[in-house]
């Protein structure tokens, strides 16, 4: 054991072993979105709440939203504009009166348990539903229900829309490992066709490469897109709109492209 160590296992601490540059920006390359042959409308909150989603619900009948705080609109929009109805979930008691109607709502965490207060993500996506959407805001859980999806659910999934939290964690070997394997299994089944930066994010660095905490990013199953065509789509979109009004909005950083 050299001087450091010596030092840190008198304090009960640890160095982890830090992410290079060149793999965090590969795996960065990964989330940004491309051109597919669907428009994009935006569905929820004009901030924070709202989210761009491919309009190709023909055939979907239920969105799944994980994550609801106080804000609906987004499920009420799908209901009132496109006849899908949501089951949706939060850890938190809410106002009922902000359900949309032929909505169902239920009190559990998302967890990798069954009980009277966690569900497991398989067993919450019913397993009649031929195609869903799906949306998850789970503060950081995304990560362990994501890993977690079943292949039966996961091929059920047409849409899916997700705010990845915590990217300061890229900074992490163990971290970065355990996201590019994430992101490999939802490439075998979809394409990034929408990215948008959360504004209230911290912005960290590794090397050039700039980095928000925060990021929401929409995917469309592969056999939706007709003609596929290795391009990136243009940001910011002109439907985007500031997560937070109040803050200045953060764009992708270009070195993300190169």
């Amino acid at each position: 054991m050299n001087l450091k160590e010596t030092f840190l296992d008198k304090f009960n601490l640890f160095v982890e072993k830090k992410s290079s540059e060149e793999r965090v920006k590969k795996l960065l390359k990964k989330l940004l979105p491309y051109k597919i042959n669907t428009n994009l409308v935006r569905l929820g909150e004009k901030n924070d709440g709202g989210y761009l989603v491919p309009e190709d619900f023909e055939g979907i009948k239920i969105n799944y939203s994980a994550g609801v705080g106080m804000l609906t609109k987004f499920e009420s929009d799908l209901i009132n504009n496109y006849s899908i109805y949501s089951k949706m979930l939060d850890y938190n008691e809410i106002d009922k009166s902000i359900i949309p109607n032929g909505c169902d709502f239920i009190k559990k965490k998302l967890s990798l348990r069954n009980n009277s207060e966690e569900i497991s993500i398989n067993n919450w996506l019913d397993t009649n539903d031929k195609e869903i959407m799906l949306k998850l805001d789970i503060e950081g859980g995304e990560y362990q229900v994501l890993s977690e999806i079943s292949q039966e659910n996961m091929n059920k999934i047409r849409i899916l829309i997700i705010e990845f939290h915590n990217l300061r964690d890229l900074r992490s070997a163990f971290f970065l490992s355990f996201f590019e394997n994430l992101i490999e299994k939802l490439e075998s089944y979809f394409y990034v066709c929408h990215v948008h930066i959360n504004n209230t994010s911290n912005i960290k660095k590794i090397g050039k490469l700039k980095i928000p905490d925060m990021i929401e990013v929409t995917l469309i199953k592969k056999n939706r897109v007709k003609n596929f065509r290795k391009v990136f789509s243009k940001l910011p979109h002109d439907l985007d709109s500031k997560t937070d009004i109040n803050r200045k909005e953060i764009f992708i950083d270009k070195y993300w492209y190169e």
